[in-house]
């Protein structure tokens, strides 16, 4: 049976929570680090990442962080709240001895009230980090494999960490905040355009969060697209949540799209919280096998991106941002799953921006059936993906979500998992399409499309090396009424620069894509060379895979990959 599904959006580009009232910033110099190993403190700066330090390049395990800082008085009927752009991986919180919380989850925001914990004058902060992978973290140690393979006696299967370094540390700005207890926890804002009149209704969710004691009465101002948004006052209960929607009609909206990424202003307040942003309007479609950007099919092509700098590690400046994304836009790399994990926002803005069209991805990476049937792990994937989808949901280069990557499709866990996942994910944001990146539809167990887990997606993503042609058409027999998007391909090896065998490997795959009218594009693996602990890694740590290298030299492949991506812009 045909479907068709139809998504209409509008969203922000660098969604920012401003408290007006007083914003102590606590990155760079001051930090003191040291491993569960070591007696000895050194000084750091934060944002830091251990693996790129001398001494540390294959630690896993604990380690601490210590810096001291000044704190005002915080103001009668005012808090203050710690705020950590990301800390990899579990992050445990002390301020003044005392614990102020804790944190699961290598590549997302939080925040911690510490009103209670600082005093005026000279305080100090302990951050106890995490990097440790196992059977039940987001990402796990893996265990997913083909159901042609055997299991180990104890029915687990061979573990595998992780493609890519677990980046241990502070790895992204933090500050502390001193505002009112009333402020925004989430900004969601959709649209509804209307291709034939231009006509596109705006719809603006604002959720307060209230860290007082006592309930308060709140208003929500501001302006979206030149509208001015006005919002009914609304009584968020103490150390509670309440909502509020304004819905306004913006005509002859300007549309956001590939080839002309327009974007409005938008900012709400609400105390003395401020949210500002830009506006993207554009409606993604899937009909039969097309995929649709505000009526124009798309067929685009792009690259996996492993988040890393050998200098920086996942501590990555705004600089090298978009140092790496300008590099893959001159090689026409515009639509793409581009990591298994949540991006920081400087990757996202540069979408937004240019006109990439991406699919954010929560770590569900190569589980196997045991682990998607946990309800521990199913709870912990469900925090992160909310938390990685509030980050990111209001950004209009966001076309779709993921809700993994190489799992055991396969099962019945693999497919209670998707159906479940997409009911969630939707559940959340109804405007995005779902996928997940598979390498299952072409294993043994895979008869007919109800035997794997893309039933379930609005389009097909599947990871190929090698065979293309026939493995494309096999996906395609299993789900003739779907889209297909290459989520990986690619050949590693070649050292140098000079590298023939990934060139035909590359040449010969994108032959087959564009032979197929069901394929709507398809992401190299990778754009960059990156280190690793996986089996197979050369001795040195690199696994080469890209078009560049670590130091971010182009490859001949670079050249060739630029011809064949080449491609007309919806």
């Amino acid at each position: 049976m045909k479907r068709i599904a139809l998504l209409a959006l509008t969203l922000f580009l660098s969604c920012r929570f401003v408290h007006a009232t007083t914003k102590i910033d606590l990155d760079g110099a001051g930090w003191s680090f040291r491993t569960t190993l070591e007696e000895q403190w050194k000084p750091v700066t934060v944002p830091h990442s251990w693996l790129v330090d001398e001494g540390h390049e294959k630690y896993i395990g604990h380690a601490m962080y210590h810096r001291d800082f000044e704190m005002p008085a915080v103001p009668a009927g005012k808090i203050a709240r710690l705020h950590f752009d990301a800390v990899y991986d579990v992050a445990q919180v002390w301020v003044n001895g005392k614990l102020a919380g804790t944190h699961e989850g290598g590549y997302t925001a939080f925040d911690l009230d510490i009103t209670r914990l600082v005093h005026p004058g000279k305080n100090f902060v302990v951050v106890d980090v995490d990097n440790t992978p196992t059977f039940t973290s987001i990402p796990a140690l893996a265990t997913g494999h083909p159901s042609t393979d055997k299991f180990t006696p104890d029915g687990v299967g061979k573990a595998t960490i992780v493609g890519w370094l677990p980046y241990g540390g502070i790895v992204r700005p933090v500050h502390i905040e001193i505002g009112d207890p009333v402020y925004f926890r989430s900004v969601k804002v959709d649209a509804d355009p209307d291709l034939k009149t231009g006509v596109a209704t705006i719809t603006v969710r604002a959720t307060l969060h209230n860290a007082g004691e006592r309930a308060a009465s709140a208003t929500v101002k501001g302006e979206v697209a030149g509208l001015t948004a006005g919002f009914r006052s609304v009584s968020v209960p103490a150390n509670g949540d309440a909502s509020v929607t304004w819905k306004g009609t913006l005509n002859s909206a300007h549309l956001w799209s590939v080839r002309d990424p327009f974007l409005y202003d938008a900012k709400l307040q609400v105390a003395d919280d401020e949210f500002t942003a830009h506006v993207g309007v554009r409606k993604i479609q899937v009909s039969g096998t097309r995929l649709l950007l505000n009526g124009n099919p798309v067929h685009l092509n792009g690259a996996n991106r492993v988040s890393e700098d050998m200098k920086e590690g996942l501590r990555e400046s705004d600089a090298i941002v978009e140092r790496d994304l300008s590099d893959m836009l001159a090689d026409n790399m515009r639509m793409m799953r581009i990591a298994h994990y949540p991006q920081t926002q400087a990757v996202l803005d540069f979408a937004d921006r240019h006109g990439m069209l991406l699919i954010p991805e929560a770590g569900n990476w190569n589980f196997s059936a045991w682990q998607m049937a946990d309800a521990g792990i199913r709870a912990r994937w469900k925090q992160q993906m909310q938390e990685m989808m509030e980050q990111d949901w209001n950004h209009p280069s966001v076309i779709a979500w993921s809700v993994g990557n190489e799992y055991e499709s396969y099962t019945q866990e693999g497919r209670d998992w998707t159906r479940d996942m997409r009911a969630f994910t939707l559940g959340l944001d109804a405007t995005r399409l779902i996928t997940f990146a598979s390498r299952y539809t072409g294993d043994a167990a895979v008869k007919t499309g109800a035997d794997e887990a893309s039933q379930y997606c609005d389009f097909v993503s599947i990871n190929v090396y090698g065979d293309y042609a026939r493995r494309f058409d096999r996906a395609h027999e299993l789900f003739p009424d779907k889209p297909i998007f290459v989520t990986e391909f690619g050949k590693m090896g070649e050292p140098g620069l000079h590298d023939p065998q990934r060139i035909a490997d590359i040449t010969e795959a994108m032959t087959a894509v564009k032979q197929r009218p069901y394929m709507i594009g398809a992401s190299l693996w990778t754009w960059n060379d990156y280190r690793s602990f996986i089996r197979g890694t050369p001795a040195d740590g690199i696994r080469r895979w890209g078009v560049v290298n670590t130091e971010r030299e182009r490859r001949d492949s670079w050249k060739v990959v630029q011809k064949l991506f080449e491609t007309e812009l919806p």
